[in-house]
């Protein structure tokens, strides 16, 4: 009798192990939401000064490096794609568990939100993240109608035909990459989109906001100022935005008004600003790295100038904040190598410590042209005859070369792969092969070839070509 209950014991545990490991693999792991929350909760307790709150428009507009890089501030975004101000309320009460932020900000574009429910993945972003806890349990209630309240609470139930699209990340923690190591939750568009800049004239009067939306509106301004924080309400830049939009911003600064809380809206702000629609949007919602560096660089002033918020540069407890900064720093400079259009320009963009720089001669390649001849000689390359392959560490240090006949090296990190391969092809030529992480990169099949490897962020920072077929211009898509 001992013996079958302990196997039936065993068993049950084996049964619940397996099921907590599939529960593992198959929960959706969204960086606009659910790592926002995970990841806020392993930051040491009380070192986020400034607690940024809302959806996108916030996570795309507060750059935490910036704020880190001219004032010191600790700050994180803790956020979700699309949240509502009720799921940014128990957000709020997650975060004060384990923080004591000097200040609070709310991002207020989804003030504008007229839905009661929003669709399931918006949902399962703002409350999968959640601790188990009676918070978690009162965000569902206040996302989803009563009877969807069992599918969220089981969780599995949203995700279990998850299978036919697992990932590696799926097996791992799904923070093993650069990005996640030092995340404070801000997410850096890497592109423009060029836009007309909004024109609202003279905009008076008020809408109503939806009677959810301003009941939680209030009910976070009011948990704040019960617990002595002082908060701010900002509506970041964003192009689409109507004169309807700022009739409900009316009425939200009124609300805001009541409470004595500071309320900004910087879409009237855009000379102070030197927002450029043209060039500092990523999409029309949306700022791009290089407008959210301007916005934040402005509104940071403001707020060092107005909050006690000290500076914790060379701080070691404080580390991870300046090691985000580096990350963030790093993607901008990636952004201005990939903009750079002049071929003339290009070699004094590589030399890099963070740049891993790969350089294959394919085909036809006449190594005294012009462009091709700067990068060679910035980088040293003088052994061009027959073409050939080169690995260059810290932007021009020499790992590694082919030579003029069939040679392949392969080089392991604790992250990543490079393969590199120089094999003779039936016709007496060489084909080279550059693979960074299982993906082959070869933009012209005549010419000079360039990947940089961005050690930092763990990406391909560029992959480029000089087009033997087309005078030797300067080509990243030469399709």
């Amino acid at each position: 009798m001992k013996k079958t209950a302990v196997k039936v014991v065993s068993g049950a545990l084996i049964l619940c192990m397996l099921f907590w490991h599939a529960n593992h693999v198959l929960a959706v792991k969204y960086d606009d939401g659910i790592y926002s929350v995970t990841n806020f909760y392993e930051l040491e307790k009380n070192t986020v000064d400034v607690l940024v709150l809302g959806s996108s428009h916030a996570y795309m507009s507060f750059n935490t490096g910036v704020l880190w890089r001219e004032h010191g501030i600790s700050s994180y975004l803790l956020t979700a794609s699309a949240q509502p101000l009720w799921n940014t309320y128990y957000y709020l009460k997650e975060a004060l568990k384990t923080q004591k932020p000097k200040l609070i900000v709310l991002e207020g574009y989804r003030l504008l939100e007229e839905e009661e429910f929003l669709d399931a993945g918006y949902v399962i972003k703002s409350t999968y993240g959640l601790k188990w806890s009676k918070n978690r349990l009162d965000a569902i209630r206040a996302s989803a109608p009563q009877e969807d309240w069992p599918g969220y609470l089981l969780g599995y139930t949203q995700y279990h035909d998850r299978y036919q699209e697992l990932s590696e990340e799926d097996f791992t923690s799904g923070k093993e990459a650069e990005k996640y190591e030092t995340w404070k939750g801000f997410e850096l568009g890497m592109t423009a989109q060029p836009m007309d800049q909004p024109d609202f004239g003279t905009c008076t009067g008020c809408l109503s906001l939806t009677e959810k939306t301003e009941k939680y509106y209030r009910a976070i301004i009011e948990l704040a100022q019960a617990q002595g924080i002082p908060i701010m309400v900002v509506i970041a830049p964003y192009g689409g935005m109507t004169q309807e939009d700022q009739k409900k911003f009316h009425t939200a600064e009124r609300i805001a008004g009541e409470y004595q809380v500071p309320f900004f809206n910087y879409n009237l702000m855009e000379d102070e600003l030197w927002i450029d629609y043209g060039t500092d949007m990523f999409n029309t919602s949306h700022l791009n790295g290089r407008g959210s560096c301007k916005f934040t660089s402005y509104w940071g002033e403001y707020i060092a100038g107005q909050y006690d918020l000290p500076d914790h540069r060379g701080d070691p407890a404080y580390d991870s904040w300046e090691r985000n900064a580096a990350y963030l720093d790093a993607l901008m400079e990636d952004i201005s190598l990939r903009e750079t259009a002049d071929a003339a320009q290009i070699p004094d963009c590589l030399v890099r410590d963070n740049y891993e720089i790969f350089v294959s001669a394919d085909g036809y390649c006449q190594t005294e042209a012009e462009a091709v001849k700067g990068v060679l000689e910035k980088l040293g390359i003088s052994d061009t005859d027959g073409g050939g392959l080169w690995y260059f560490t810290g932007g021009e240090n020499l790992a590694w070369s082919s030579g003029n006949g069939e040679a392949s090296r392969y080089f392991e990190t604790n992250r990543h792969d490079f393969g590199l391969e120089r094999v003779q092809t039936g016709d007496g030529g060489y084909d080279n092969a550059i693979v960074i992480d299982n993906q082959r990169y070869r933009t012209v099949e005549n010419g000079l070839n360039v990947v940089v490897f961005d050690s930092v962020t763990g990406m391909v920072a560029d992959s480029f070509g000089m087009d033997a077929d087309n005078e030797y211009r300067l080509c990243r898509d030469c399709n």
